[in-house]
């Protein structure tokens, strides 16, 4: 009991010295190749997500939101939530490859990895548990405060197609 009342209290007196280091390495702003997508930062964005039926469940309208801010390395951290969905997103720049990347998990047991050249139609791999799938997601800022995602993943000779438009 005496290791885990110790644990915890290493734990609190510590956790607030590794947030405020992390604040303090987290640059304010994008640069470079990333600097594009600055305008995601800032305000949430609302979303509205046509998602097609899949498994046992049928197709339905999720709504909800959307974070951006400024990750470490120059990185995008985009985070959203519905009531259905929870998801963590991190996009980036190679200059090696020359390519942009992006990369997610959520709550639904799905990952995936996935390559741009422009930064715009990332294409790659999706995978929920076992099961995986090609995967394009297309991005496009349509107004100073809209965005559409047009995401189409492609398994064993069938096609889901989902929609999103969000809005601030």
């Amino acid at each position: 009991m005496r290791a885990l009342i110790a644990g915890l209290a290493v734990l609190f007196v510590a956790a607030p010295m590794a947030v405020a280091r992390a604040q303090e390495t987290t640059p304010a702003a994008l640069t470079g190749k990333m600097q594009p997508f600055s305008y995601l930062l800032g305000n949430p964005w609302n979303c509205t997500t046509n998602v097609p039926a899949m498994g046992n469940m049928p197709a339905h309208t999720d709504q909800g939101s959307g974070t951006f801010q400024v990750a470490p390395g120059n990185v995008v951290h985009g985070h959203v939530a519905t009531p259905m969905f929870m998801g963590d997103f991190y996009y980036g720049y190679d200059a090696r490859s020359n390519m942009y990347w992006q990369t997610s998990a959520d709550n639904l047991a799905g990952h995936a990895f996935m390559t741009s050249s422009d930064g715009r139609t990332y294409t790659g791999t999706t995978a929920m548990g076992p099961m995986s799938a090609q995967d394009t997601v297309t991005y496009a800022r349509t107004g100073d405060n809209k965005i559409t995602v047009h995401d189409v993943m492609s398994a064993a000779g069938q096609q889901s197609v989902t929609d999103s438009v969000c809005t601030r």
